[in-house]
């Protein structure tokens, strides 16, 4: 079974300490998609099963796209490219993007993360929610991408816990043994009602010291202009924030069977304002946030080993990597239900006329990984993969709730027991320790039962155990701190078993159909305010696992002879025991509901009419609905309810024209008008302001761009949202950002700007 370098893919784990699977895929079925890969040169490669194939050929919804083209089309906030993939919505949450595939989300603070994240094949992310910072996307900078993968529907079989919704694949650029080169690039930005300038600057360095040894290093800095005035301080353009950070790779190639990769990355990104908007000031650029409120900071790193070895009759790889994420948010949450309708702090601070709520959380989460996958062939026609998989992840929440004057947003005094009475201080101290660990193993076959028809059968089995020390306490007279203190270490474990079943029939090279039954799942876990509060009994201790299963039929082709590409699939996603939050009080805790299905269609065409010119476009129908009424504490849906965030209808159409107006220059332009159908907010807490529940209306963004290559010359420019556009992506009534219903999130304005490169 030798691999060369090109086209090296891995083919199966097995984890350390873990239980053993298999997978497959048919000897001659995957020597024909060899085949067409080299033949095709021009399209998209992707991993979506952990091997390299086209597009094309993955009997599953990908969508993928290339950092090249998102620096083109100044996507480099990743959350402008997930905002264009079909059946995904997103959720605008503290200053980060969360995603909801195909509607399975009940909310960007509901339960553990339903979306899984991985950069070149590593997990990256808690598997919890405080340790997770509640499922958000990494937002990488497009300048190290080789391209972004993101699968549509439950992926639990390949790639475990807290994909139970999809996935997003991160694919980093690889040292090259071949070439000494590198680029610099940089440009200017200017946003609708800013005034200050944004800027980037990018470069890289490839060098290959050897013939076996090669390093690349790369390095980024980007400020992204404000645009929001907030009228309660006088600050102007507060939404303002400055990414920077680097990576360093290096690969070991000393003989054609064996390969090392190790990589360091890392990224630092502050914002210095929250892009809420407040439509009582009749406009869309002014807040009146607290002052102090609004920053947010996130730090990420990631560290991998990845080993590729043709070990003769099976080929090996192993991955382990290290990862860390540490964040914090300042958020206002004056009108919380803890100001407003408990109300805690009015009572705490009797005769004050106006109260801020300051509100801190911070999250840091280290987390260890390692996957181990033997992939071998039985015949010629069966394929197989056999895994295992272990993460250890520890994780730290930390919420300080400060009671602040509304004039300089700072809290005023600490707490005393002198007899003078309460002061304005901290409220609420809140401390949460996390621990997740899993052991899972996996396996598939392919077993190819005729030259056009092959099927896929898949399982993984998963075990997770968790404990969390928690401590929380109020801390202002006349509670003397620590009041009603709770300490305690709950505990909870869970296994899950996730399979797949995908038939697949190719009745030419160029067509295919598929179908698909996949399942997914994320941990439950354990409550922290259960045990030494004596609260009341329905608070659980625990809260249980919840799985999606996923029935697709599919078919994806050519026509013409690549003139026209066409997909097209139907899919019912089942739903049992979604994970939502509740409230006694001011104490959050997670819980289970019942049931919710979502069922759609998804079609994406792309014609080539004449050399150079590409028209693309897609349409998403998404039902995604409650099959059960909730009715708790603080959650209130009806049977038939829509999910939260989900599109019912959303399309895209583009057009990029390539072509070389002189012997020298190679030009392209092209645009794209994105439509983002209605969506409803989050569920309601009670009957009576059911019908308050918020409503996004639809939106239609457009977006421009152009290049021009001379020889190592490269010049784009870019126009995003060109018809300034105020797409509502957040916020409005009970929203959990800020709780305040005339608080909103838009898309960001008209922007303009230009980017320069030169490679050596």
């Amino acid at each position: 079974m030798n691999t060369t370098r090109g086209d090296r893919w891995p083919k199966l784990a097995m984890s350390g300490s873990v239980l053993l699977c298999l997978v497959g895929t048919p000897g001659i079925a995957w020597a024909q998609d060899q085949a067409r890969l080299n033949e095709k040169p021009g399209e998209i490669v992707v991993t979506a099963q952990k091997r390299e194939e086209l597009l094309s050929d993955v009997p599953l919804p990908v969508s993928a796209v290339g950092g090249g083209d998102l620096i083109t089309q100044n996507q480099t906030k990743l959350q402008e490219f997930f905002a264009t993939v079909p059946g995904v919505n997103l959720q605008f949450q503290n200053n980060r993007s969360q995603l909801a595939i195909r509607g399975i989300t009940t909310g960007p603070v509901s339960g553990n993360p339903v979306v899984g994240y991985t950069i070149d094949d590593a997990p990256f992310g808690g598997a919890t929610s405080q340790g997770g910072l509640f499922g958000s996307a990494p937002d990488l900078d497009p300048s190290e991408l080789a391209r972004v993968e993101v699968l549509r529907g439950p992926q639990g079989t390949l790639y475990g816990a807290a994909s139970m919704g999809g996935l997003v694949k991160y694919v980093t650029v690889k040292p090259d043994l071949d070439a000494l080169g590198g680029s610099l690039a940089g440009g200017l930005s200017w946003i609708k009602e800013s005034g200050e300038v944004g800027y980037n600057l990018r470069g890289a360095l490839n060098v290959p010291v050897s013939d076996t040894f090669a390093v690349r290093a790369s390095g980024f800095t980007r400020k992204e202009a404000g645009y929001i005035d907030n009228v309660r301080t006088g600050e102007s353009d507060v939404n303002s924030s400055r990414v920077s950070g680097g990576r360093l790779a290096a690969r070991w190639e000393p003989t054609a069977s064996f390969s090392l990769d190790l990589s360091a990355l890392y990224q630092l990104r502050n914002i210095y304002g929250s892009s809420n908007v407040d439509t009582t000031t009749g406009s869309f650029y002014q807040q009146t946030d607290m002052p102090g409120t609004g920053r947010s900071r996130s730090e990420t790193q990631l560290y991998t080993a990845t080993i590729n070895a043709d070990l003769g009759a099976v080929d090996l790889t192993s991955i382990t990597s290290y990862s860390r994420a540490n964040s914090f948010d300042n958020l206002d949450f004056s009108a919380s239900p803890l100001v407003v309708a408990a109300p805690v702090f009015p009572t705490l601070f009797p005769g004050q006329t106006d109260l801020g709520d300051l509100f801190y959380q911070e999250y840091n989460v280290g987390k260890w990984t390692h996957e181990t996958r033997l992939a071998g062939t039985v015949g010629e026609s069966i394929d197989w993969i056999v895994g295992g998989f272990y993460t250890n992840e520890d994780g730290d929440y930390s919420l300080d709730n400060a009671a602040i004057d509304p004039v300089s947003g700072q809290p005023q005094g600490v707490p005393i027991d002198d007899g003078t009475g309460p002061q304005l201080g901290t409220i609420i101290v809140w401390r949460d320790t996390i621990k997740f660990e899993e052991y899972a193993a996996f396996a598939n076959i392919d077993l190819r039962l005729s030259e056009q028809f092959d099927i896929q059968l898949g399982g993984r089995y998963s075990r997770n155990d968790q404990s969390m020390d928690h401590n929380d306490w109020f801390q202002v007279d006349p509670y003397p701190a620590p009041a009603f203190p709770s300490t305690n270490q709950p505990e909870a474990s869970g296994s899950a078993f996730t399979y797949q079943v995908s038939p697949r029939f190719k009745p030419s090279p160029d067509h295919m159909i598929y179908a698909r039954v996949a399942s997914g799942y994320r941990p439950g876990g354990p409550n922290a305010i259960c045990g030494p509060l004596a609260l009341p009994s329905e608070v659980p201790c625990e809260f249980k696992p919840d799985k999606t299963v996923n029935y697709e039929l599919g078919a994806k082709g050519d026509l013409a002879n690549g003139a026209l590409s066409y997909e097209v699939s139907l899919f019912t996603i089942d739903w049992k025991d979604i994970q939502i939050v509740q409230v006694l009080d001011v104490f959050v805790y997670n819980g289970n509901a019942g049931k919710a299905r979502s069922r759609g269609l998804e079609l994406s065409l792309t014609a080539r009419p004449t050399d150079g010119l590409t028209l693309s476009g897609w349409y998403s129908y998404i039902d995604a609905t409650l099959r059960e009424a909730v009715v708790d504490a603080n959650f209130f849906a009806r049977e038939g309810d829509r999910l939260p965030f989900s599109s019912e209808h959303s399309g895209r159409l583009s057009i990029d024209y390539a072509f070389s107006p002189s012997a020298t220059v190679d030009a392209r332009i092209g645009g794209s008008a994105t439509y983002v159908g209605e969506r409803l907010g989050e569920f309601v807490p009670f009957e009576g302001v059911y019908d308050l529940r918020q409503v996004y209306p639809g939106y239609t963004q457009f977006d421009l761009y152009a290049s021009a290559t001379m020889g190592r010359f490269t010049l784009s420019a870019f126009v995003q949202n060109l018809t300034n556009k105020h797409g509502v992506i957040g916020g409005g009534f009970w929203n959990q950002t800020s709780y305040n219903a005339n608080w909103f999130t838009y898309a960001q304005p008209r922007s303009i700007g230009f980017n320069a490169e030169v490679a050596f």
